[in-house]
């Protein structure tokens, strides 16, 4: 296929993109699943333009403005070969040349007074694969050594003991470490997570909003198979995947539960941990799912930090006395995260900070991520 013709499919693809609300990764995949004659390389090139294109979206949009080119997934294109005189950004404002919105970059200079906009520019690229080693199974330097024997360069995470960034394309769900439980796709600072619950073997531990279980899985391999773990979720679709890593995985010590609002407790509480990963806007994942930085309103960020006040308090009563809460997010706004533990510590004297932590990409090289400890008393 002619570079014309593969630019001519991204274009096509991101403006699909832009005028759905449904997400990037699922609309490209349906985009590819219905031209099957397009081929593998094709198919990457395709995906690299359209996901490089969105993540520098206000960017493209304003050199195919400049230069009077098609559409901005040509404007990445002609960026890509060099033929763009970069300093036609010089003169813009700083959060188009970052990346984001003008409120979401005010937003984060909050936490980040000198900092925001290179956080922000940092999530315009591409984000790597991470692994995590189910250390019950190997260490970390075998598996290492493992990859390496098979060509595939790999590095040790900086900040969780199990983390391994890959630095090349591996198809993982055909690859035997994976399939055979050795490891499991994880994002290094979502692991810190799970590190931040500080589970023993034989906890009873309740993950409230656990999702697919990729960090009921993680506290799982922490706590050696031993003790509970409730993984509860609203959608049955995400949880009916626990089921099937877990065996593959080896884990035993995760039972599910679907709940519905205003469903009563369950009778495994109280729990020694409870982990509330909420709901968020998603904001420290930009990386790879870019158009909801294009797309987030202030209003909607409020809703969420509401809802996300009440998921945490709802919760919060199932946590034994001398127990833990942990609040976590997969976002970078302070109104998502410090602002929720300010507001639900307030009116919950019982509970006490004891740490919190939020990592970007910038800073750490992982996704956005945020987690605050809460003891009760």
């Amino acid at each position: 296929m002619t570079s014309e013709s593969l630019l001519g499919h991204a274009a096509e693809l991101v403006r699909i993109i832009r005028k759905s609300p449904q997400p990037a990764d699922a609309l490209a995949s349906e985009y590819m699943r219905s031209r099957k004659y397009i081929g593998a390389s094709d198919r990457r090139f395709i995906s690299s333009a359209v996901f490089d294109t969105l993540r520098t979206l206000a960017i493209c949009d304003l050199v195919a403005e400049r230069l009077a080119l098609p559409d901005a997934v040509h404007a990445w294109y002609e960026m890509q070969q060099g033929r763009v005189d970069m300093t036609v950004l010089d003169a813009e404002l700083p959060h188009v040349r970052c990346g984001t919105q003008a409120w979401l970059l005010q937003a984060t200079a909050e936490r980040w007074p000198d900092d925001a906009w290179h956080v922000w520019s940092a999530m315009m690229q591409p984000a790597p694969v991470c692994l995590r080693v189910n250390l019950r199974r190997a260490s970390r330097s075998d598996v290492l050594r493992m990859l390496e024997a098979e060509g595939i360069s790999a590095q040790a995470g900086r900040h969780a003991p199990a983390a391994i960034i890959l630095h090349d394309r591996v198809n993982l769900l055909q690859h035997g470490l994976y399939t055979g439980g050795i490891i499991d796709i994880q994002d290094e600072g979502s692991q810190l997570i799970g590190l931040a619950c500080r589970p023993d073997p034989g906890m009873r531990v309740l993950d409230a909003c656990a999702g697919a279980g990729g960090k009921a899985l993680h506290l799982a391999d922490l706590m050696q198979d031993r003790g509970t773990i409730l993984a509860r979720d609203i959608e049955w679709n995400r949880l009916k995947e626990i089921g099937p890593r877990a065996k593959r995985a080896g884990v035993r010590s995760i039972t599910t539960e679907i709940v519905r609002r205003g469903q009563p407790a369950s009778r495994q509480a109280p729990f020694d941990i409870v982990l509330v990963d909420a709901p968020c806007s998603g904001m420290g994942t930009v990386r790879r799912m870019p158009m909801v930085k294009w797309r987030l309103t202030p209003e909607q960020a409020a809703r969420h930090a509401a809802k996300q006040l009440m998921i945490l308090s709802e919760n919060a009563v199932h946590v034994a006395a001398g127990g833990v809460l942990v609040y976590a997010t997969c976002s970078i706004l302070p109104t998502e995260n410090e602002h929720v533990v300010r507001s639900f510590l307030q009116g919950h004297d019982d509970f006490t900070l004891e740490a919190e932590q939020q990592v970007d990409p910038y800073h750490d090289g992982t996704d956005g991520l945020y987690w605050a400890r809460m003891r009760r008393a």
